[in-house]
């Protein structure tokens, strides 16, 4: 799971190369070697500082694994590499459908409400009757009340929210990151960036460090060879970390439960949902906003969900409906 952040087999070059045949591109000792010690490789190695500047000058994060672990990878690299599942046609026909369509999205109130729908037709119906029978006054109090059913069922339901329920909740950053980009442009596992909802109940917000693992080397944005104002900002409040005065980065916190909510990313995780299920299709958001409502009820409908009904991806269905699992 943590290679998979930055490699693929078989599915191409991602932030670091593509590791389909890498035991045949290299001697084992040196792969097991590279794995176990990547910084001193990438300092004196020159197939490390090779790949080091075909792969933009992104470091490959240490993991610490040992060599027993290290040897244990390089074995599932080598049968992984001979699956039909690593060969380039086979990947590209697990990518013709985009993931926001094969998981649940959250319902963020942009569809037509069909029973809205309904009574908007019927009120414009007894607004003709009225009109006709002379009784004006009836008639123009029922057109008022098809205006508010034709906004409330074309979208404007999306604004109404009971107290709480931040749905929509899009707040200006100190930084115009864009998930369109990072998520879908680049397709940058969410995991690479928010690892703590691998491991803890909280996802986390990236540390500079993070950003800086690609950003050390990348300073323009894609496509163009200008140095990107955001990046240049990123880059210098990087540099100035720890001094005196210094501005940290403070971003705004987006998805915020009650304090009396106990909410788990690392059991969810595991359990296979995909980050778009809670989040919605970030992969499309320029600005990350709350595309779900994040009540109770809306959790209580995925965890009533049973074998047929929810999705296909999920290693197990039905989660706790007992008070006591969500409110300690």
């Amino acid at each position: 799971m943590k290679c998979a952040k930055c490699h693929t087999i078989g599915g191409g070059q991602r932030v670091g190369p593509d590791l389909r045949g890498v035991a045949d591109r290299h001697e084992a000792d040196w792969i097991v070697g590279f794995v176990m010690n990547p910084d001193g490789y990438l300092e004196t190695d020159p197939a490390a500082k090779k790949l080091l500047a075909d792969n933009n000058g992104v470091r490959m994060e240490n993991t610490h694994l040992t060599r027993e672990q290290a040897q244990g990878l390089l074995e599932f690299l080598k049968a992984a590499s001979k699956s039909p599942l690593a060969s380039p046609q086979a990947d590209s026909r697990r990518a013709e459908e985009p993931l926001y369509r094969k998981v649940r999205m959250p319902d963020e109130g942009l569809s037509v409400s069909a029973p809205g729908l309904a009574l908007l037709f019927l009120l414009l119906a007894a607004v003709a009757v009225l009109w006709q029978s002379g009784q004006r006054r009836f008639a123009a109090l029922g057109f008022a009340a098809a205006l508010a059913a034709g906004y409330w069922t074309l979208g404007g339901r999306r604004y109404y929210h009971l107290l709480g329920n931040q749905q929509g909740y899009e707040p200006i950053q100190p930084m115009a990151f864009s998930h369109a980009l990072h998520a879908g442009r680049l397709s940058i596992s969410c995991l690479y960036c928010h690892s703590g909802a691998e491991r803890s109940d909280v996802a986390g917000v990236p540390a500079l460090n993070v950003c800086m693992n690609c950003h050390v080397a990348v300073r323009a944005r894609s496509g163009s060879k200008e140095p990107s104002p955001e990046i240049t900002r990123l880059v210098a409040a990087w540099q100035e970390r720890g001094r005196p005065g210094a501005s940290p980065l403070e971003w705004m916190r987006v998805h915020h439960l009650p304090d009396f909510v106990h909410f788990s990313h690392r059991v969810h995780v595991a359990d296979n949902l995909q980050c778009q299920e809670c989040h919605g299709p970030v992969q499309t958001m320029e600005r990350l906003r709350q595309a779900a409502s994040l009540s109770m009820g809306w959790c209580i409908s995925c965890h009533r969900l049973e074998e047929g009904t929810a999705p296909a991806h999920w290693k197990r269905v039905g989660g706790p409906l007992d008070c006591a699992a969500c409110h300690w």
